[in-house]
């Protein structure tokens, strides 16, 4: 009890001193300096914290906005243009000519990475289409990423990277990757592909197409 009494009084007198030491400290900057100089000083000290401060303030108010921010909402024309993509890929895996072609419109021309240089129109389109599903003997697949869809008014666009695998008909496996880019219009409250472009790099110095390249 009395190491107790005797620390809090040693505490207090040693923050008595401490306040005495202080005062005598502003005296003598007072005296040396002048009242307006030391206020002046005040003020420049506040202003330059407040400077260090409100940086570190607004960054994290950004961060508390970002993180509480909803994701941007899918548009429902931007939904049936994804839609559109899976409808296609489920009839391409099972090789339905038919409901491929379903998906595009009369006029539809397309730029394959095969010759020709261009398929006008859907008969067309259907040929190649045929013969590229009789290359293959089972597990025809599609994988789509970097999907990037924009839409405006009746037209919208589809743009990204797809792998096409599967086994062909000689028993081997093939997995390449394309480039693809599809053009719709809506037609009569349906989208209907009306351009295709699917492509893959080259090499200029060999000619050939560069099908090994993942994303």
């Amino acid at each position: 009890m009395r190491l107790t009494v005797w620390i809090s009084l040693r505490r207090q007198r040693g923050m008595h001193q401490e306040s005495e030491a202080s005062e005598l400290l502003l005296s003598r900057v007072f005296s040396s300096f002048g009242y307006d100089a030391v206020m002046k000083l005040k003020v420049t000290v506040l202003l330059s914290l407040l400077f260090i401060l409100l940086p570190s303030v607004a960054v994290r108010a950004q961060t508390k906005s970002s993180a509480s921010a909803k994701p941007v909402r899918e548009t429902a024309a931007e939904s049936d243009i994804r839609k559109w993509l899976d409808d296609w890929t489920k009839a391409f895996a099972r090789k339905d000519v038919d409901a491929v072609i379903a998906l595009y419109a009369d006029d539809v021309i397309a730029y394959d990475v095969v010759p020709p240089l261009q398929y006008v129109g859907k008969e067309a389109y259907r040929a190649d289409y045929q013969q590229f599903f009789g290359q293959y003997q089972s597990d025809l697949h599609v994988e789509v990423r970097d999907l990037h869809i924009g839409v405006r008014g009746d037209f919208a666009y589809a743009a990204g990277l797809e792998l096409i695998g599967g086994t062909l008909k000689n028993g081997q496996k093939s997995d390449v990757w394309v480039r693809f880019t599809s053009l719709f219009r809506k037609v009569k409250g349906r989208w209907l592909d009306f351009h295709d472009h699917v492509s893959v790099p080259a090499d200029f110095d060999t000619g050939k197409a560069l099908l090994d390249l993942k994303p």
